[in-house]
């Protein structure tokens, strides 16, 4: 009963009293019986008590449950902050414990919730941060929700400005359009397009609609800087098309000068020896352009390091020995200025190519009686090795491409001499995998010295490097 009803009848109950003490004054002396008059009104002043009593405590009870209301009420707004997590106690005869157990219940269940949802956001956005790819999230409003540090790196500015329009913050007009066309066509779109930050990038983009309900969906844009795969599939295409017009001239001398000989040639000793000569010079070429193309494709699958210690002066000796024959043919004093005990540590393979190939063109470019020279110099944490030369030299304009794949000094003065436009490349390919650097000062009929710089190694650190890489691969 609510609480105007227990009003009404309280305050009928009281003018029933009042009405019944007037009633027995107009009355008093009358036929009536006394005795169940008073009857009467004791029964009234017991309704009235009683009443009062009743009404009491239903005015007691409807107080102590609008509070628990109150309470239960409070709990629900409790439950939309994160750090209010106290449960509503009631007694199990309270009419509200069913309640307030379901409502308990509803925030275990969502304190449980919020609980997984954070471990997977913070999950989700550590795997955005450390993608190597870009990714940008826009949603329908076309404002942005987050962008990750990778794609920060390749526009080199702040992306992640949440709740910004993403044309105000891109300054890429193709991705733009990309990100247009797919809200308008509500499908996947990729290109590669340019961008102009630092000199020019390639960015292969990939945009993604990820539709959410009817009318909710969100953009996810994909963004790789393509720029250095794209260039290193152009080199291996020119270096292909290059090998094979290098190929192509000793081949078809090969096969010129031998059907030569078979169609009759033979049998005329002089000219049947010159054009064998040319055979053999030919196919030395084929056999050596071959070789450093191989070294090349190798490059990329050796570049583990092999580290030990070892005598420079007697692994420069040994690199000599290799070249006696043209040594003794051009005549060329070699001077080798090595400490007999200098003890190195690198990896021999690698330094191996460097050497033999400065060796081949200091001997090869040089001119007859000419002078060859390897000296090591020890620094304070790399050390030196400089081999000059007094041969034909390189013009100044010349010397930034010298050590690009396949391309040769001056044809006019280098074409009676033998040679791939290699070697250089392979060198310098080998000084970056040792971490070092290569320089060449050279002057034109006066020679040319080449540098190269390399760290001092320390082999006990490098070997428990080794071993702990080997331990992690064994886990």
């Amino acid at each position: 009963m609510k609480l105007k009803n227990y009003v009404l009848l309280y305050c009928l109950t009281c003018l029933g009293l009042v009405v019944s003490v007037i009633g027995y004054d107009w009355y008093e002396g009358s036929n009536f019986d006394s005795q169940w008059h008073s009857l009467g009104l004791y029964s009234l002043v017991v309704s009235f008590v009683l009443t009062s009593l009743y009404f009491a405590y239903n005015l007691w009870q409807q107080k102590r449950q609008a509070a628990e209301i109150k309470l239960l009420n409070d709990k629900l707004v409790d439950l939309l902050k994160e750090d209010a997590y106290h449960h509503v106690i009631l007694k199990p005869s309270d009419p509200y414990y069913q309640l307030a157990q379901s409502i308990n219940a509803i925030q275990s269940k969502q304190k449980r919730f919020v609980k997984n949802f954070v471990r997977q956001q913070r999950g989700y956005f550590s795997l955005l941060e450390y993608l190597t790819s870009g990714v940008m999230l826009i949603d329908q409003d076309n404002l942005i929700y987050t962008a990750n540090h990778a794609l920060n790196e390749i526009f080199a500015k702040d992306l992640n400005q949440k709740q910004s329009p993403y044309y105000y913050v891109l300054d890429n007009f193709e991705l733009i359009q990309l990100i247009e066309q797919a809200i308008r066509t509500k499908s996947d779109q990729a290109k590669e397009i340019k961008h102009h930050q630092d000199g020019e990038k390639l960015l292969a983009v990939q945009v993604r609609y990820i539709p959410l309900s009817k009318h909710h969906f969100l953009i996810m844009c994909l963004v790789d800087d393509v720029t250095q795969k794209r260039k290193l599939e152009q080199q291996q295409k020119d270096f292909l098309a290059n090998l094979s017009h290098e190929l192509k001239t000793p081949i078809t001398s090969i096969s010129g000068f031998s059907e030569t000989l078979l169609a009759g040639a033979l049998s005329d000793q002089t000219v049947s020896r010159q054009f064998v000569e040319i055979i053999h010079r030919e196919s030395k070429e084929l056999a050596e352009l071959i070789e450093d193309g191989l070294s090349l494709a190798r490059i990329e699958d050796d570049r583990a390091l092999n580290l030990t210690s070892f005598n420079l002066y007697a692994f420069c000796n040994a690199s000599l020995d290799s070249f006696t024959k043209l040594i003794f043919e051009k005549q060329i004093k070699v001077k080798l200025e090595v400490e007999s005990d200098l003890e190195i540590v690198c990896d021999q393979r690698k330094l191996r190519h460097i050497l033999n190939n400065l060796l081949q063109n200091g001997l090869r470019y040089n001119r007859p009686e000419g002078k060859l020279t390897i000296k090591a110099n020890l620094l304070a944490n790399e050390w030196q090795l400089i081999v000059s030369d007094t041969g034909i030299g390189i013009e100044k304009a010349e010397q930034k491409r010298i050590f690009e794949r396949f391309y040769r000094v001056d044809q006019s003065r280098t074409k009676a001499i033998a040679g791939t436009g290699l070697g250089l490349a392979v060198v310098k390919e080998y000084v970056e995998l040792l971490s070092g650097d290569i320089s060449l000062v050279s002057k034109p009929n006066e020679g040319s010295t080449f540098t190269v710089t390399l760290p001092r190694f320390e082999l006990k650190k490098t070997l428990n490097l080794s071993q702990n890489l080997g331990n992690k691969d064994s886990k």
